[in-house]
C-alpha cells in the first residue's frame, strides 16, 4: 500500500519559510527599537550635560537673595525715594498669614509638600486636560519649577528650557528646604500692579500690612499669580470674586478651612484701596539727579536691585523751607507773569547742598533749572568781570570809571552796539564799588574792555569754575552767555570763602547690601583761586549791594551780600547771595507750553527785577534756614557738621499727593525722555537790533541792561560730574517687556505683559506670535 502522506509532504518548508520571515522581521524591530533606545538616551545624556552646563552654581542656588530696593535718605534721616525696577517688599515666611501660603499651595500645587520638584502625576494630568480641552488651561509646573524659572531661567517654552526648569526645581529641592523655597517663591511672584511678592501686593490692592489680610483677601492674592492682568481687581473685580472664590473651594477641598469658613470668605465684600499706589519721591529734582550720578557710578543695575543705601547731604527741613519760599514767591507775582522758578541752598562750611528745587511743578516738567538748564545771568555776572580787572592789578573798588555814552563795533557793517543803562542816563565818572552795587552797566563793559572779554572767559574757567560755553565778546559783561545756575553758585562761593573755591555736592555715603561703605564723600575745596584781597573786595562790594543797592530786599538778613540780575524784557531774573554759613541762588521765569511748537518756552514778565521779586524769595528763604540752624545748635548738632548715619526709617504708607513737593515719577531711574514738554525754548528776539552781530552783541535797555541772547543749554544736558569712585565690576542686563503666555518679545496684542531683566545677550529675540488682531 502507498502513503497517503506523500501528497502533503511539500508544504512543511513553506510553513517554516513563513515563520522564518516574521522572526527575521520581528528581530530588525527589536534591533531597530533598541538603536532608537539608545540614540534616545545617548541624545538625553548630552542634552542633559549640556543644560546642566548651563545651571547656576550651587552656592548661586544656596545664597540666593531676592532683588531688592534702594533706598534714598537725607542727612536728617528722612526717606526720600525707594528706587527698584519692580514694586517688592521682602517678607519673612513667618510673616505671611497661613491662610495665604495654604491658599497659594491649595491653587498652584496641591502635592508641593510631597513631591521633590516636579509632580509627575500633575503634569500628566494638566496634559490630559490640556489634550481634552483643545487648549492651555493647567499648567504642570511646580511651586518649585515656578521659582527656578523666575528666577534664574527665562520665560521662553522650549524643550531645553523646560529640561533647564525640572533640573534646577530637583537640584533646588535637594539643596533647599520646603520652607525656604516657599518663602522665596512668595516673595518673588508677580501679583500685577507692578507688586512683586505677597508684602508688596498687600499693600497695592488693599493697603494692609500683611498680618491684617483676611481670609478672603488671602485667597484673592493667591489666585493672581496665575494671569494678573487677567484677574485684576482694579480692573476686573467680577473676575477677581469669581477666582478668589474658586481658591476658596479647593482650599475647603484640601481640608485648610472648613465649609462655614469657606461660605463666611466667599460673602466678604471686595475692599481695596482706594486708589492705585504710585511711586512718591520727596525732593524730586534733587532725588533724579542723585539717580543720574549713582547710574553713572555704579551702574542700573546695581541701583534699582542691590539693596544699597544712599545718604546724601539734603536736609528735608531746609529743602520744605526752599519749595515753601519759592512757591510764595512765585504765587505773590504770578500777576506779573511769573510762572516758574528755582532755588539751591549750599552749605558754604562743606559743600553740601541742604535744599534743591529745581522747578516749581515736577509733575509738570522734571526738567532740573538748576543742574540741567543754562539762562542768562545778567547783572549777576558782573562780579566775576570785576573780579578778573581786580586780580589783574586793572582796578580796585576805588577805582572810577566812566559812565558815558559808547559805541562799539557789532561785527556787521554799518551796524553798532551802543550799551545802554536801565534808566536811560549817564552819570559820568563813577567808583566801581557805586557801579557793581547799583547795578550800573555801561562801567562794567569798559572794565570787560579793560581786561579783554578773553581774559574774563578765561578767569570764568579755571578760577570760578564755569564749564558752560562762554562768548569771548564785550556783552559778557552784561551776562550775554547762558551759565547754569549751579555753576553761579560755584563763583559766587570764591567771594564767599576768601579766594577759595568750592565744589557742591549730593552724595555723602553709599552702602551695599552687605553694610559695605562703597563711596564715603566730603567737600572739595580748591584753594586760591582768587587772592584773599580780591575777595575781599568783592565781598564788600556785595554786602554795599544789599546794604543800599539793588539788593535791598535782602537786607533784613543779617551780613547778607549777593548780586541781582534782570535780563532783556524781564525774562529772567536771580537773584546770587550768601551768609557766613550759606549760600542760595533764586531764579524766576514765565514759561509757557506753546501749541505751536510743543515746546516749553520762555516771555517777558511784567517788570519782575531780581532785585524786587528773587532777593525777596531768598530773604524769606534765609530767614527760616537761619531760624532752623539756630533750633539745631541749641540741640547741640548742626546740619554742617558730619552727619552719623542714621538708621533706616520704615517706609511710609503710599500716601495720596496733594501739592508739587512729593510727586508722581517712574520707577526707571533714567532721567526723563526728550518730549514736547521738555523742549528748550526758543531764544527770544533781540529787540533794539536788526542784526546779531558777531564780536558784540547788542544789550537793549532794561532794568540791568543785558542782551537777549540764546541760552544755548540743551535741555538733555548732563548732570555736574559725580565724584570719583570706581565702581564694582557688575554683569551688564537688559530689561525688556515680555508676553507672559509665550514667554516671548511681547508685542501689542499681547494681554498679559511683565517686565523681566536677562543678562544681556540672553534676553529673548523672537516675537509673540499667538495674539494678535482676530486672537485676543
Amino acid at each position: 500500500m502507498r502513503k497517503a502522506t506523500v501528497v502533503g509532504e511539500p508544504a512543511q518548508p513553506r510553513k517554516r519559510k513563513k515563520r522564518r520571515w516574521w522572526k527575521r522581521l520581528l528581530a530588525y524591530l527589536m534591533l531597530l527599537l533598541l538603536i532608537i533606545l539608545l540614540g534616545g538616551m545617548t541624545f538625553a545624556g548630552v542634552l542633559y550635560y549640556q543644560v546642566a552646563q548651563m545651571m547656576p552654581s550651587v552656592s548661586v542656588i544656596e545664597n540666593y537673595q531676592p532683588r531688592e530696593a534702594s533706598f534714598i535718605y537725607s542727612a536728617d534721616g528722612v526717606l526720600l525715594a525707594r528706587i527698584a525696577e519692580e514694586y517688592r517688599e521682602p517678607a519673612t515666611l513667618k510673616e505671611i498669614p497661613k491662610h495665604l501660603i495654604n491658599a497659594t499651595i491649595a491653587k498652584e500645587d496641591r502635592r508641593f509638600w510631597q513631591h521633590s520638584g516636579v509632580d509627575w502625576r500633575g503634569t500628566a494630568r494638566a496634559l490630559w486636560v490640556n489634550l481634552t480641552e483643545g487648549d492651555i488651561r493647567q499648567g504642570g509646573s511646580t511651586l518649585t519649577q515656578q521659582l527656578a524659572r523666575n528666577v534664574f531661567l527665562t520665560q521662553q517654552r522650549t524643550v531645553s528650557r523646560k529640561m533647564q526648569e525640572i533640573i534646577l526645581a530637583q537640584e533646588m529641592e535637594r539643596r533647599l528646604t520646603k520652607e525656604r523655597i516657599l518663602e522665596l517663591y512668595l516673595n518673588q511672584v508677580y501679583y500685577g500692579n507692578g507688586a512683586y511678592g505677597v508684602k508688596a501686593a498687600a499693600r497695592v490692592y488693599f493697603n494692609k500690612p500683611l498680618e491684617r489680610l483676611t481670609l478672603a483677601e488671602c485667597a484673592l492674592l493667591a489666585a493672581l499669580p496665575q494671569r494678573p492682568s487677567g484677574h485684576d481687581p482694579f480692573s476686573n473685580p467680577d473676575e477677581a470674586i469669581f477666582q478668589r472664590n474658586l481658591t476658596l473651594n479647593l482650599m475647603a477641598q484640601e481640608g485648610y478651612i472648613t465649609p462655614d469658613q469657606r461660605d463666611a470668605a466667599k460673602a466678604e465684600p471686595l475692599r481695596l484701596a482706594h486708589t492705585r499706589p504710585r511711586t512718591r519721591f520727596l525732593a524730586p529734582y534733587f532725588v533724579m539727579d542723585v539717580l543720574r550720578e549713582l547710574e553713572t557710578l555704579y551702574g542700573r543695575e546695581l541701583l534699582l536691585q542691590g539693596n544699597l543705601k544712599v545718604y546724601t547731604t539734603l536736609h528735608m527741613e531746609m529743602q520744605r523751607a526752599a519749595e515753601a519760599a519759592l512757591q510764595r514767591g512765585v504765587q505773590a507775582f504770578s500777576s506779573q507773569g511769573v510762572t516758574q522758578g528755582a532755588v539751591v541752598l549750599i552749605d558754604l562750611r562743606t559743600g553740601q547742598i541742604r535744599a534743591l528745587v529745581g522747578g516749581v511743578n515736577f509733575r509738570r516738567s522734571q526738567y532740573n533749572n538748576i543742574t540741567q538748564g543754562r539762562r542768562q545771568p545778567g547783572s549777576a555776572f558782573k562780579p566775576i568781570v570785576y573780579a578778573t580787572a581786580f586780580e589783574l592789578g586793572k582796578l580796585t573798588p576805588n577805582s572810577t570809571l566812566s559812565d558815558t555814552p559808547m559805541s562799539l563795533p557789532s561785527g556787521v557793517r554799518g551796524k553798532y552796539w551802543r550799551p545802554q543803562n536801565a534808566d536811560g542816563k549817564f552819570r559820568g565818572s563813577v567808583s566801581v564799588t557805586r557801579a557793581l552795587a547799583s547795578s550800573i552797566n555801561i562801567p562794567a563793559v569798559r572794565a570787560a574792555q579793560l581786561v579783554g572779554a578773553d581774559k574774563v572767559v578765561e578767569f570764568s574757567r579755571t578760577r570760578f569754575g564755569i564749564a558752560s560755553p562762554l562768548d569771548p565778546v564785550l556783552p559778557i559783561a552784561l551776562g550775554a552767555s547762558a551759565v547754569r545756575p549751579l555753576e553761579l553758585a560755584k563763583a559766587y562761593s570764591v567771594f564767599a570763602l576768601g579766594g577759595s573755591r568750592i565744589e557742591p555736592y549730593m552724595l555723602r555715603r553709599v552702602v551695599d547690601r552687605n553694610g559695605v561703605a562703597l563711596l564715603e564723600q566730603q567737600g572739595q575745596i580748591t584753594p586760591n583761586v582768587l587772592s584773599k584781597q580780591s575777595a575781599e573786595w568783592m565781598d564788600a562790594i556785595l554786602r554795599q549791594a544789599v546794604v543800599s543797592g539793588t539788593g535791598k530786599a535782602a537786607a533784613r538778613i543779617p551780613n547778607a551780600r549777593g548780586k541781582t540780575g534782570t535780563t532783556s524784557d524781564y525774562r529772567d531774573a536771580w537773584f546770587v547771595g550768601y551768609t557766613d554759613e550759606y549760600l542760595a541762588v533764586v531764579w524766576v521765569a514765565s514759561e509757557y507750553y506753546n501749541p505751536q511748537t510743543q515746546r516749553w518756552e520762555y516771555r517777558p514778565m511784567r517788570r519782575v527785577f531780581g532785585g524786587t521779586v528773587c532777593a525777596r524769595i531768598w530773604a524769606d528763604l534765609m530767614e527760616q534756614v537761619n531760624a532752623i540752624e539756630k533750633r539745631l545748635q541749641a540741640r547741640g548738632g548742626r546740619p554742617s557738621a558730619p552727619v552719623v548715619e542714621a538708621p533706616p526709617v520704615p517706609e511710609p504708607e503710599p500716601p495720596v499727593l496733594d501739592d508739587t513737593d512729593d510727586a508722581d515719577v517712574p520707577p526707571a531711574i533714567a532721567p526723563p525722555p526728550e518730549s514736547p514738554t521738555q523742549g528748550n525754548p526758543e531764544p527770544p528776539a533781540t529787540s533794539g537790533v536788526s542784526a546779531a552781530p558777531t564780536s558784540a552783541p547788542a544789550a537793549p535797555r532794561d532794568t540791568e541792561a543785558t542782551p537777549t541772547l540764546a541760552d544755548g543749554a540743551p535741555r538733555n544736558a548732563p548732570p555736574p560730574t559725580p565724584p570719583r569712585s570706581a565702581p564694582p565690576p557688575t554683569p551688564e542686563f537688559v530689561t525688556v517687556a515680555i508676553c507672559a503666555d509665550t514667554g516671548l518679545l511681547a508685542t501689542d496684542y499681547c494681554p498679559e505683559v511683565v517686565m523681566k531683566r536677562f543678562e544681556k545677550g540672553k534676553e529673548p529675540k523672537r516675537r509673540c506670535t499667538k495674539h494678535g488682531i482676530g486672537r485676543r
